[in-house]
């Protein structure tokens, strides 16, 4: 459904805040909201991004769903865990690759058309360099996952993603333990046995906040990309230099 006027506003400043929209007039992107879509899913909703028919690009406006390949045995791999303001863009994907979501909450997902997103980027030099910059970091991203998930230990693995979200999202653990077991490509025992290892160093998850004995615990499991968003990454403040 498009928006109505009395959720135009809402929309407007919604997206002003987003990254994609960064650097664009007021008026710009209030052009934008005239084209956008709104689509509402329950929790457990499933559905296949078809990049061979409509594809689109899709903002979560409030949700969070996973996106999942299946193989032929019917295994589940999650590729990602998408939150709020997070942005995905199917019509990038390529045609032989078929990925799912999976709704872990009910979640609204605003969505533009592929026309729309292509006439932006001729119309609009800030947008196509923004959408640019958001490819590269998702196959920044990607590949970042992929070294972790093949040169870590479980525990290790633990460690750095718990150190990623207490970085980007105050303490809180997004996502359940069984969702990030699966996530991280462990049994349940497995996770288990690592957050125990972890809990031995001082660190803990208790109803889904993550705890440190000191607050520098993870530290540890910090890298150059966690590091990007800490203030003292690297100082003589910084413990994983200094320890």
């Amino acid at each position: 459904m498009n928006p109505k006027n009395s959720e135009h506003k809402i929309y407007l400043n919604f997206l002003s805040e987003l990254v994609l929209f960064k650097n664009m007039q007021a008026n710009e992107i209030e052009s934008v909201v005239a084209y956008l879509k709104v689509k509402n899913y329950q929790k457990g909703e499933m559905f296949s991004f078809d990049v061979n028919n409509r594809p689109r690009l899709y903002i979560v406006f409030t949700g969070q769903f996973k996106l999942t390949k299946i193989n032929e045995r019917g295994d589940e791999m999650i590729l990602r865990v998408i939150d709020q303001d997070e942005v995905v863009s199917p019509m990038h994907f390529s045609h032989y690759y078929d990925v799912s979501a999976e709704f872990i909450t009910d979640t609204t997902l605003l969505y533009f058309s592929e026309e729309t997103i292509n006439n932006l980027v001729k119309e609009n030099l800030t947008f196509a360099k923004n959408i640019i910059n958001m490819l590269a970091e998702n196959v920044q991203s990607l590949m970042v996952t992929a070294e972790v998930w093949r040169l870590k230990n479980t525990k290790e693995r633990l460690g750095w993603f718990l150190a990623s979200v207490n970085n980007n999202n105050l303490g809180k653990l997004p996502i359940s333990k069984s969702l990030l077991a699966s996530y991280l490509g462990m049994t349940p025992e497995s996770l288990s046995r690592a957050l125990k290892k972890l809990s031995e160093e001082g660190i803990e998850i208790e109803n889904k906040s993550i705890v440190q004995r000191t607050g520098k615990e993870l530290c540890a499991y910090c890298d150059k990309v966690i590091g990007s968003d800490c203030n003292i990454f690297g100082t003589h403040d910084c413990p994983l230099f200094n320890s």
